[in-house]
C-alpha cells in the first residue's frame, strides 16, 4: 500500500479506538484521513475488509460484549453509552452478531462463546480451566504490598509468575500495525519488530537500556475473529518525534496497571501466561480491567538469554471491583 494512504488509514483507526463512544460520521473520518468522503470509503472498505460503519459496529459491540460479561451497570446504559441509538437496536445488533440475547450473554453464555475456531484448539482452552490450575497466594500482606507470586500446573505446562499492581506514567511509543492471523507466528513479530528497528536506527532512536520493545493487543482472540485481530508492535520514543507511512504514533495513557513478570521456556506459554493470568490470578485479586491498551513489554533478547528465556512483562490496565 502506499506509504501515504497507509498513514492517513493509521490516523483514522487511531482516531476511531479513541473516540468509540462519540458518533462518528463519515465526514469526520474523512476529515482526519484528508480524503473526500467517498474515495475515504472505498479505500477504508478495501484495505479493512469491512466498511467504515460496519467496522466501528463491530468494535463497539465487541466492547460491550466485554461490559456485558463482566460490568454490573444496567445493559441499557450499556448501549447507549457506546453510541447505540437505543436499547432495541443494540439488543439486535447484538443477537446478531453474538447469536445470543445480551441477557443471556451476561447470565454466563459468554462462557461458550468462540468467534475464534482457535479456541478450540490446544492453544485457548477456556479460562476456567486455567482457573482451576492455578493458585494464587492470597493473605492480608498482599493487597497491602500489591503483589502476589502465582502458579499455573497443567499436564502439559507449569508457570511461575508474579504479579504487582503499579502507578505508572504515560509513554509514547511509535508503531507499525498488523490485523489478522499472529498466534505463534515468531516469524511475523520478527518481520514487524525488523522493520520498526530499520526505520529507528538510523534517526537515532533506539538506546539500550531506555528504549522499551512492546506489543500492543487491541482486540480479544475470544471475541474477535482471528482474520480481524489487530496488533501493534512499538518502541517508545520522544513526544516530538515524527513519523510517516506505515509507522505510526501513540500514547499509552499513564494509570494503574497489573505487571505480571513471566520468564517463558518458549513462544507456546505466551497463551498460557495470558490466559493463567485472566482466568486465574484476576478472579482472586479485587480487580477488574478497566479502559485502556493491554500489552507485552519484552525485558530481554531470548537468543542471548543462556536458556532461551523470554523475559516478559504483560500489563493490564485495572481498577478496584
Amino acid at each position: 500500500m502506499n506509504a501515504d494512504y497507509q498513514a492517513r488509514l493509521n490516523r483514522v483507526i487511531d482516531y476511531i479506538d479513541s473516540n468509540l463512544t462519540e458518533q462518528l460520521d463519515l465526514d469526520t473520518l474523512a476529515g482526519v484521513a484528508s480524503f473526500s468522503r467517498y474515495h475515504f470509503h472505498r479505500i477504508f472498505s478495501a484495505v479493512m475488509g469491512e466498511t467504515p460503519g460496519s467496522y466501528i459496529q463491530r468494535l463497539r459491540l465487541e466492547k460491550a460484549a466485554g461490559y456485558v460479561a463482566e460490568d454490573e451497570r444496567p445493559i441499557t446504559e450499556i448501549a447507549m453509552d457506546l453510541g447505540f441509538s437505543s436499547p432495541s437496536v443494540f439488543s439486535r445488533a447484538f443477537s446478531d452478531y453474538f447469536g445470543v440475547s445480551p441477557n443471556r450473554w451476561r447470565r454466563g453464555e459468554w462462557k461458550d462463546y468462540g468467534k475464534n475456531s482457535k479456541l478450540q484448539s490446544n492453544r485457548y482452552q477456556p479460562l476456567s480451566n486455567y482457573r482451576e490450575a492455578t493458585r494464587v497466594s492470597v493473605g492480608y500482606d498482599n493487597y497491602i504490598k500489591r503483589q502476589w507470586r502465582v502458579n499455573m500446573k497443567t499436564e502439559t505446562n507449569e508457570l511461575e509468575y508474579q504479579v504487582e499492581i503499579r502507578d505508572l506514567p504515560e509513554k509514547t511509543v511509535a508503531y507499525i500495525r498488523h490485523t489478522g492471523p499472529y498466534a505463534g507466528d515468531g516469524e511475523l513479530f520478527g518481520r514487524l519488530f525488523g522493520a520498526l528497528m530499520r526505520w529507528a536506527g538510523p534517526r537515532d532512536l533506539f538506546e539500550p537500556g531506555k528504549t522499551e520493545m512492546l506489543t500492543i493487543y487491541h482486540d480479544s482472540p475470544e471475541i474477535t475473529e482471528e482474520d480481524k485481530l489487530r496488533i501493534s508492535v512499538c518502541m517508545t520514543v520522544p513526544e516530538d518525534t515524527e513519523v510517516s507511512g506505515e509507522i505510526g504514533l501513540m500514547t499509552i495513557p499513564a494509570g494503574r496497571y497489573a505487571v505480571a513478570e513471566f520468564l517463558l521456556t518458549s513462544p507456546e506459554q505466551y497463551g498460557d501466561a495470558w490466559n493463567s493470568l485472566f482466568g486465574g490470578w484476576f478472579p482472586e485479586s479485587g480487580y477488574q480491567c478497566t479502559e485502556g491498551p493491554c500489552y507485552e513489554l519484552y525485558l530481554n533478547d531470548p537468543d542471548s538469554d543462556p536458556q532461551g528465556r523470554h523475559h516478559v512483562a504483560i500489563h493490564i490496565p485495572v481498577k478496584v471491583l
